[in-house]
């Protein structure tokens, strides 16, 4: 963040005058002649209410007043409904951290009330104060639900005098290492439960209120955010990674967000990741905004990113809102927040090809944006007749410190604006603002099916709040429900509402199931397939077979999707037929370019994927269009689960597809047969079970040896069936030498790189030989492919050392991470010779000092080589420019990091590592031990994010040892490959790559 000139202050506590209550920007649409470039804009010097105000920029139509503003409010951060039309508001006035030697707490919730018909709140009323970081309120009942540092508590009112006078803790355990990235945004859907964002450092979570079930471990958050009924009972985990901030339509739909990534969907069930061995959280969701380098974003203030690469584009994306805004019968509007650009985005939302996308409006100016770097949205909340409340920080720096250089943590503008705060009210010009209250059943029976969203979403939550299955609702509620339930002039989205209450309360009845099933709008069709009893998340579907039969022949694309999930979470082994394998085998012919219908096929039980292999002979002509990526799927699946069975299927498969070993088979077929094979061998097959296959079968599977030597060396196959071919070879009992072409630098970097691991096991003494007679020509990809391959046993590790402590290969064959391997391996011996080997400089402060050089005059430095060194040792996790993989923190931002900045990173590496970039550490039964980040965890598995960016995934009955590293996936010792000069250039680069 910039520093900012010394400004004027508002003064807590003096009164905005009348005037300034209903002051408003109209519609101003800036041309792009008009947007000055941010380094000549004048320096504002006012950051008052009235000033702000005149700063702001809306779209055409519409309309910015001031709903409430300091001292009313200060430092908001989130902003929830109560059903009585109150505005509660959660304050964050300690942000980014405390101050130097604070140990009270600021945060408090406010409460605004007493609205007028310009929209402006005149009374404001502290319900709980001394808060530890809140995140985020949900009103409920005599009190509200909150998320705060670690916890998610219950703050009631017991007495009625408007302020807290009991808490409860229900929940705790949530990670609070940084006060930006923790569990908040409670928000209760339509289906009755409350969710909850978690930050993107998840924890550990127990239970503490007895109110909810009990469980004998914590329960994990890792990637995945958190779910509770309100009531008490249910607590668990759902799909969704949000870091600050979630929408939930009336359909139950589900926006959340991360700075990179302005609107993430959670697609599917975290049952179908639950119940599939080769899914992680995250293949639930999907970006439904352009994300990172794609985003883009119009800011017309001094925007700083922490990154220059992020310039123009998402870098702290939050308060996604998308409760369902129509433009049209079928697109919505989507807005995200932007502070560091001092924005407010609006995109247009719409359904394709099985998935939703949003679209950043084709215009040059953004749908909210100020002029005034000081105008901080950080969350969106609807309001009446569709308009919307912009909550403003209203701060000089919104960075948080612990991603700041080291001379830049302890600015003396860090907390400046935290006595300011506003809530601005965008509408169409010249609104009168009318009451929102629900507070009786009549009212939300009415509400419930009003054209105005607030006062639908009001109702639902009023008739959630005070009633549930053990405490229903009177017959006459139920009734009315029911009747409008069955009206056919009540739009899609109450009716999917009404639904999901009666369901709730278990009063949905089986006529008016029926009824939903063949609802004209497909969306509620949907809904009905879903349903569980009572919305129970791990409850048993309302929807029996044949409705699933039926739904999965709707028109409706987002039909057959939720039909397709509900058949992959539900459907028992007894329940195949040939008319559900019928049903599904039409899906994979003729849906398998919907992305999502595609990884439910794939996704799908293994009992009725081994089916499916079984079928695929009989119907070669389709096989063509079905995507490999699914018959892999379904055999690795099967092959995980039941080898021999897989084995058997594989042999009939090439019994059928390719007679007499293959030798006539065309190329698709022998690509589609190494696919298969391997995906059987990935998955659990052995070729030990050939032995119990008819002679006949068992030379079918053997005959693949031949064919992946032939396959594997050529290039008229794809590279990943080539791949396939190559590590078939590499288990074959005689390894084909024709492999050693591959080694040739004309051969692509991936089929290199898996030719030198396999040629390391498989042929060691020529490999070996090869890798000392090129060694000075063998590029750095290559080196890592070489160094890696020779890890895969202790002989090989042993020889690579040895060469290079006898001068036969340069030190800097070895890149850092990998000298670390050797140095704390697990075998005493091999690790001794690594720290011979490898030995280090000294400690860091030795080291510093004699790298302090390093930092000086890098002006005069050569850049070009420094972007050699950046490529041969750091590309591997850092991207500058084009060059790079994005696996470690971004290091290109050359304003925020001063030469000394960037040594000390380099030097020592874990000083100040952000825990996103932790590594966890894996030593297999095979005594391999691999290093990178958590990618995914399940329970029969785990899954690394290496360094190349690519993933490994980890049976757990392979795993000895898994554990979290203290220190950085950046290995210490750069020191070790890199003279000053050097480390001159490549810090020179660093700093002076972009100019």
């Amino acid at each position: 963040m910039k520093r900012q000139p010394k400004l004027n202050r508002i003064v807590a506590g003096v009164a905005i005058t009348a005037a300034s209550l209903v002051s408003t920007v109209h519609a101003e649409q800036p041309t792009e002649a008009s947007i000055v470039p941010s380094n000549n804009r004048p320096a504002i010097t006012s950051h008052s209410p009235e000033a702000s105000l005149s700063h702001l920029k809306v779209r055409q139509g519409l309309e910015v007043r001031l709903a409430v503003a300091e001292p009313d409010v200060v430092d908001p951060v989130s902003a929830a409904w109560s059903t009585d039309g109150k505005l509660w508001v959660v304050e964050m006035s300690d942000y980014p951290q405390p101050k130097p030697g604070q140990t009270d707490r600021h945060g408090r919730i406010r409460v605004l009330s007493e609205r007028d018909a310009n929209g402006r709140f005149n009374k404001a009323v502290t319900f709980a104060d001394g808060l530890d970081f809140a995140t985020g309120v949900l009103p409920w009942r005599d009190g509200a639900i909150v998320t705060m540092a670690g916890e998610i508590a219950f703050l009631r009112d017991q007495d009625g005098d408007g302020r807290m006078d009991a808490r409860e803790t229900w929940f705790k355990g949530f990670t609070t290492d940084n006060e930006q990235l923790r569990a908040n945004h409670p928000k209760l859907a339509p289906d009755g439960y409350v969710y909850v964002a978690n930050g993107l450092r998840g924890g550990a979570i127990t239970a503490v209120d007895p109110r909810f079930e009990g469980r004998a471990t914590p329960l994990k958050l890792h990637g995945r955010d958190f779910v509770f009924d309100p009531h008490g009972g249910y607590w668990g985990t759902v799909s969704g990674n949000s870091q600050y901030g979630l929408t939930i339509d009336g359909f139950n739909r589900r926006f959340g967000c991360s700075n990179r990534n302005p609107a993430i969907e959670s697609v599917l069930s975290i049952d179908v990741v639950d119940r599939d061995p080769f899914l992680t959280p995250g293949d639930a969701t999907t970006d439904v905004g352009k994300s990172g380098f794609e985003s883009e974003v119009h800011p017309i203030s001094n925007a700083w990113t922490t990154s220059n690469l992020h310039a123009g584009q998402f870098s702290a994306a939050c308060g996604v809102t998308a409760p369902g805004w129509s433009i049209d019968e079928s697109s919505e509007w989507l807005l995200v927040c932007e502070p560091t650009g001092s924005l407010v985005q609006r995109q247009r939302l719409q359904w394709a090809n099985g998935a939703w996308h949003s679209e950043r409006e084709a215009n040059e100016a953004e749908w909210l944006a100020s002029s005034d770097d000081w105008f901080r949205a950080v969350d969106l909340v609807p309001d009446v007749d569709g308009g919307v409340l912009v909550i403003d920080m209203a701060r000089a720096v919104i960075e948080h410190p612990q991603w700041a250089p080291v001379e830049l943590k302890n600015r003396p503008d860090t907390w400046d604006g935290n006595t300011l705060g506003r809530i601005w009210q965008v509408h169409a010009p010249n609104k009168q603002i009318r009451s929102i209250a629900v507070d009786d059943d009549a009212g939300a029976i009415a509400a419930i099916v009003s054209d105005d969203l607030l006062h639908r979403m009001l109702a639902s939550e009023y008739l959630h709040a005070h009633y549930s299955a053990d405490v229903p609702p009177s017959s006459g509620v139920v009734e009315s429900l029911s009747r409008q339930l069955a009206d056919s002039t009540v739009a899609a989205e109450p009716k999917s509402r009404m639904a999901l209450l009666l369901n709730r309360w278990s009063l949905l009845t089986s006529s008016q199931h029926a009824s939903l099933l063949q609802d004209k709008d497909e969306r509620v069709r949907a809904i009905a397939v879903k349903m569980r009893q009572r919305n129970l998340l791990d409850g048993t579907p309302v929807a029996t077979m044949p409705n699933l039969m039926s739904a999965l022949d709707d028109a409706a694309l987002i039909v057959r999707q939720a039909a397709l999930e509900q058949v992959v979470v539900s459907a028992n082994p007894s329940e195949i037929d040939n008319e559900l394998l019928g049903r599904l085998f039409h899906l994979t012919v003729n849906e398998h370019d919907s992305p999502w219908i595609s990884k439910l096929l794939t996704a799908i039980p293994y009992e009725f994927a081994s089916r499916m292999l079984d079928t695929l002979p009989k119907s070669q002509p389709e096989m063509s269009t079905i995507p490999t990526s699914i018959y892999e799927g379904w055999m690795r699946r099967v092959a995980a689960k039941d080898p021999q069975r897989a084995t058997e299927v594989l042999a009939n498969w090439l019994g059928n597809a390719m007679p007499a070993g293959g030798d006539q088979a065309d190329q698709a077929t022998q690509a589609l047969a190494m696919n298969m094979a391997a995906a059987w061998s990935k998955g659990g097959g052995k070729k030990a079970s050939l032995k119990s296959l008819p002679k006949e079968s068992s030379d079918q599977i053997a005959a693949l040896d031949t064919l992946a030597a032939s396959i594997a060396v050529d290039d008229e196959h794809a590279a990943g069936t080539r791949l396939d071919a190559i590590e078939w070879c590499r288990n074959q009992a005689a390894f084909p030498e024709q492999l050693r072409d591959l080694v040739d630098p004309n051969v692509a970097p991936n089929l290199r790189a898996a030719a030198y691991r396999a040629l390391m096991q498989r042929d060691a003494e020529w490999t070996k030989q090869h890798v000392l007679e090129h060694a000075d020509s063998i590029s750095p990809t290559d080196r890592v492919a070489v160094v890696t391959a020779v890890r895969s046993s202790t002989q090989t590790a042993t020889w690579l050392l040895n060469e290079i402590g006898q001068g036969n290969l340069p030190r800097t064959f070895v890149d850092p991470s990998s000298m670390d391997w050797f140095r704390r391996h697990s075998d005493a011996k091999l690790a001794k010779l690594g720290r011979e080997t490898f030995a280090p400089a000294g400690d860091v402060l030795k080291v510093m000092r004699e790298y302090e050089p390093a930092a000086k005059q890098i002006e005069t430095a050569d850049v070009a080589e420094g972007k050699k060194l950046f490529a041969q040792h750091c590309a591997n996790c850092h991207r500058i420019d084009d060059v790079g993989h994005v696996v470690g923190p971004d290091i290109s931002d050359s304003r925020t990091k001063t030469p000394e900045s960037l040594l000390a990173a380099i030097l020592d590496p874990s000083s100040a590592i952000d825990a996103s970039y932790a590594s966890y550490s894996i030593l297999t039964v095979d005594g391999e031990a691999v290093s990178g980040l958590l990618a995914g965890e399940s329970s029969d598995a785990v899954t690394l994010t290496l360094p190349g960016g690519q993933t490994r995934r980890f049976e757990r009955d392979e795993i000895e040892i898994f554990r979290a590293s203290s220190v950085s996936l950046m290995p210490e010792g750069m020191q070790r490959v890199m003279n000053v000069d050097q480390m001159r250039n490549l810090i020179s680069y660093l700093k002076r790559w972009r100019y």
